[in-house]
């Protein structure tokens, strides 16, 4: 007996991939099905997973009409691209040669489509926040009314700008913000040329960067959580970068749980705010320049070191840059190779540039302002990222 079928599974996850399905089929005949699968934007299936049936799978016999969204690849595996929607289509010859077509709509969503709460049981106290993404909503609970930790959001292409009470972006929520009922809160998302046009007017995080060259690139790091005041309202722009702050805002940008992390070095502390992030980058090698059980934490970070971190963080990510161009910089050419290969990779990735007169300057150290800079071109970078 033919029958209609029709599943919607919704994955409890950030940045799942939400599948619906609709078929015809006679049953114990092949078919489309989903049972609880749960994917990340840009994660794999095997395609063999998503068929019920005893049948030959031939790969030129999967068709998806947005390869954008939902890509397959040689060795059989759909892969969650993008967000936006696709048809995944398998057509095939059963047994008495008749050609036979299973259909699947596949919806990539970047965020959960109903909620993720935050904390453990519920009380009288709890208050529920829905966060609308404007690419799916998020649900958490806010205990006492109080703000919970937000989880981190992107958007490729823009900048996240705060959350706010209406969806009009009237009132901005604020550390202080305290809740009497469940609400709902918006994302604003900001274009680079909206950031851009706004760079003369105030910050409204810190009060010693207005008409600061670096306010922009400095509001939009803040605003993802990469970076922190160094006093209330104060981000010290002109203050020079150590290498523990340049760790830890790696460590931010990579969402670390650095909970039960140490990096048990002789010169720093199990208590620093940076020591997991440290054991996190020591672990993926991104930081490699550990000496005599000596990471010299509160040195001022020099530009060829960070650029060796960002470039071995994007190894560990598996980023690949295009080598368009030489950094012909005349004073590199007496660096140790991994240096080259790492400015050279900055350089072409946009991420850092040179200081003027031929020159990448690879000894002097860089403010808060020029860490910021980079760090937000990094994020562009990673935000715009293709393979």
């Amino acid at each position: 007996m033919k029958r209609v079928l029709k599943l919607v599974l919704v994955c409890l996850v950030l940045g799942s991939v939400i599948l619906t399905s609709s078929f015809a089929a006679i049953s114990k005949s092949p078919q489309f099905v989903l049972e609880k699968i749960k994917m990340k934007l840009g994660d794999t299936t095997a395609l063999r997973s998503l068929i019920n049936g005893d049948i030959e799978l031939k790969l030129e016999g999967f068709d998806s009409s947005n390869p954008e969204v939902a890509e397959i690849t040689p060795k059989g595996y759909l892969k969650a691209m993008s967000t936006g929607a696709s048809t995944l289509t398998y057509t095939y010859e059963d047994k008495t040669g008749k050609t036979v077509v299973l259909k699947t709509h596949i919806e990539v969503t970047r965020y959960d489509a109903t909620y993720d709460v935050v904390g453990g049981g519920t009380s009288k106290e709890d208050i529920f926040l829905t966060l609308q993404t404007g690419e799916g909503s998020i649900k958490l609970k806010s205990s006492a009314g109080a703000i919970p930790d937000f989880p981190e959001v992107s958007k490729p292409g823009y900048v996240f700008g705060g959350w706010y009470m209406e969806p009009t972006y009237q009132t901005k929520v604020t550390e202080k913000q305290r809740f009497s009922k469940d609400t709902t809160l918006y994302a604003k998302w900001l274009t680079e040329a909206e950031v851009a046009a706004t760079s003369t007017s105030n910050s409204e995080l810190y009060d010693d960067i207005n008409g600061h060259w670096g306010r922009v690139a400095i509001d939009a790091v803040s605003y993802k959580g990469l970076f922190q005041g160094v006093a209330e309202r104060t981000f010290g722009p002109e203050i020079p970068m150590t290498r523990a702050m340049a760790v830890a805002v790696l460590g931010r940008l990579e969402g670390v749980d650095v909970k039960d992390l140490h990096s048990k070095i002789s010169d720093v502390s199990e208590t620093a705010y940076y020591d997991g992030y440290l054991a996190w980058a020591i672990e993926n090698k991104i930081v490699e320049d550990v000496k005599d059980d000596k990471f010299r934490p509160n040195d001022e970070i020099t530009r060829e070191e960070i650029a060796i971190y960002i470039a071995n963080y994007m190894d560990y990510k598996k980023y690949k840059v295009s080598d368009l161009f030489s950094a012909s910089f005349g004073d590199i050419t007496d660096l140790p190779i991994a240096s080259k290969l790492a400015i050279e990779k900055l350089y072409n990735a946009g991420i850092m540039q040179g200081v003027g007169g031929n020159s990448f300057a690879p000894a002097n150290s860089t403010t808060r302002a020029q860490m910021a800079q980079i760090f937000y071109n990094l994020y562009n970078f990673m935000m715009k990222y293709k393979g």
